[in-house]
């Protein structure tokens, strides 16, 4: 069987991951990066393929506005490897981490694996970046922390018909 063919699986096998997670001082649930990689890495097991982190290149680097934290962008190579074939496939992602210490590089090394996970696995999260409800939330989260100096963009109207929509 082909790489992709044992990537396909896998996305047929991992469904639904859960918010596990809260953030609680931005008042909201979010899904856990170990929650993704133990589904991901149980089905990848049984089909004798491995993942790994193949390369990352530093975006950016500096401080947060407030100068209070290092922030760190980078862009990470993960590298699927069948065991049976040695066929290999790579993925790349984005992750950034802002930390008062030092785990800004492993705040942002996770959120890109589990990035990587999420969309290579097409795994549903309950996460609707069209929802408006979605945007509220945001909104009021942002507003906890830089105050009233928030603004929300308004959304556009929307089209009625295909022929008004510009592609």
């Amino acid at each position: 069987m082909k790489l992709a063919a044992k990537l396909s699986q896998v996305m047929g096998k991992v469904g639904y991951v859960q918010k596990g997670g809260t953030n609680s001082a931005q008042g909201y649930k979010y899904v856990m990066a170990s929650d993704v990689a133990d589904k991901v890495r149980t089905a990848l097991g049984e089909l004798n393929v491995i993942m790994v982190p193949a390369g990352v290149d530093v975006v950016s680097e500096g401080l947060t506005p407030k100068g209070t934290q290092a922030i760190v962008t980078a862009r990470y190579t993960w590298r699927f490897i069948d065991g049976d074939s040695g066929e290999t496939l790579d993925i790349q992602t984005l992750g950034s981490g802002a930390d008062s210490g030092d785990k800004h590089v492993y705040k942002s090394s996770t959120g890109a694996l589990k990035y990587a996970l999420l969309t290579t696995f097409l795994i549903p999260t309950g996460d609707d970046p069209e929802n408006d409800s979605a945007d509220a939330t945001v909104a009021r989260a942002a507003e906890k922390i830089f105050g009233s100096s928030v603004k929300t963009a308004s959304k556009p109207a929307a089209k009625s018909s295909l022929e008004e929509v510009d592609f």
